[in-house]
């Protein structure tokens, strides 16, 4: 019986393994940064489409 035993796991293991595999950073921490990067650059791809807009739009008020 005593071979099927498993020591349960305790916070210091859970503590340790994430750091292992993160850093000094929790999984959930990790996938807010990953998100918040993924907003980032869709945000700036977004406001060079707009500014690119805007210019064409300038160049053809000047044509007329």
């Amino acid at each position: 019986m005593d071979f099927q035993f498993k020591k349960r796991r305790t916070g210091k293991d859970k503590e340790r393994r994430t750091r292992e595999l993160y850093g000094t950073h929790t999984a959930k921490h990790v996938r807010i940064q990953e998100q918040c990067q993924e907003n980032h650059l869709k945000n700036i791809q977004a406001e060079r489409a707009n500014k690119n807009k805007v210019e064409k739009g300038n160049k053809d008020n000047r044509k007329i």
